[in-house]
């Protein structure tokens, strides 16, 4: 397996495939984070920027499983045309280059983009069948279907099957904020605590890949969403959380005069999405349920740890 950006996601993919015995090799821009995964036990770790080609003499993509869930250089848009648009163009030329060698294709590409492409604000249900108008994109949903787009583009002659998984929101050891803010005895929220959280714990987004990898030669890859089973109101998961830390949920307040998330992930027309995401289709096509079906079970254990 070839992982292309090993944060967050990638390194807990890379820990469990190597639990399983598989051999894992990763490109990342970070000296600290190659030196966290070489001691992780990766033979091979190879520092470079994904947006570049001089990585590409590194890594072999011939007959590879490939999982590319790279993260944004920097905040904002260019930090996203940098990872994901340019990231694309580089992945297709080293894949070029490798089969202009008369070597075999990869065996599949999978990339972890967002739930963030969808731009709807109106509440309801949405699934991969739902437009998505780039004109009503805001910046990282606009750069991430191009990316998308690109992906998708790869013929079976560089590659035989390309997954792109729309990942909700992740969280999970080290990755909790609403949980942190209330330990932290914070009592004011941005937003009016009705917006839907689409959430994804990050043990689940693992098994979504490995589903993906392991998956009968004639599911051919595609677009599918992967989050939990039940999206939930911000202010539900808020006072959730707070009585579960003993915190009194009369005191915890909201505040609409204050953005949510940052400018660069609202639609075009300057709004927060709010919409509840389905998984019908990954669970129809792949044997993958969530682990953690709501916020419940996942901040369950995340209440009782440190991490």
């Amino acid at each position: 397996m070839l992982l292309l950006g090993c944060g967050y996601l990638g390194t807990a993919l890379a820990r469990t495939a190597l639990i399983g015995g598989e051999t894992v090799s990763a490109l990342t821009r970070s000296e600290e984070r190659a030196a966290a995964l070489r001691a992780l036990g990766l033979p091979k770790v190879v520092v470079g920027d994904i947006a570049s080609d001089d990585w590409h003499a590194q890594l072999n993509p011939a007959g590879e499983s490939i999982v590319n869930s790279v993260a944004p250089a920097t905040p904002g848009a260019e930090g996203y045309r940098h990872s994901f648009v340019e990231g694309a163009k580089s992945i297709t030329r080293w894949l070029e280059q490798s089969a202009a060698a008369g070597q075999a294709p990869a065996r599949e590409f999978v990339f972890t983009s967002s739930t963030s492409v969808y731009p709807q604000t109106d509440g309801g249900w949405v699934d991969e069948n739902t437009p998505v108008d780039p004109p009503t994109l805001g910046p990282a949903g606009a750069l991430l279907r191009e990316a998308e787009d690109l992906l998708l583009a790869l013929p079976p002659r560089l590659v035989r099957r390309v997954w792109i998984l729309r990942l909700a929101g992740l969280y999970g050891p080290s990755r909790h904020h609403l949980l942190d803010a209330l330990r932290a005895g914070e009592s004011h929220f941005p937003g009016d605590g009705a917006q839907w959280l689409n959430l994804l714990h990050r043990d689940d987004a693992v098994g979504a890949i490995r589903a993906c990898l392991g998956a009968m030669a004639d599911i051919h890859g595609g677009i599918f969403n992967v989050t939990d089973d039940s999206p939930a109101p911000k202010r539900e998961l808020v006072l959730w959380l707070a009585r579960q830390l003993g915190r009194n949920p009369t005191q915890i307040n909201f505040d609409a005069a204050v953005s949510t998330r940052s400018h660069h992930r609202k639609n075009a027309a300057g709004k927060v999405p709010h919409r509840r995401m389905a998984n019908g289709k990954i669970k129809a096509a792949l044997p993958w349920r969530a682990q953690f079906p709501s916020y419940r079970e996942g901040y369950a254990g995340l209440l009782s740890s440190s991490a």
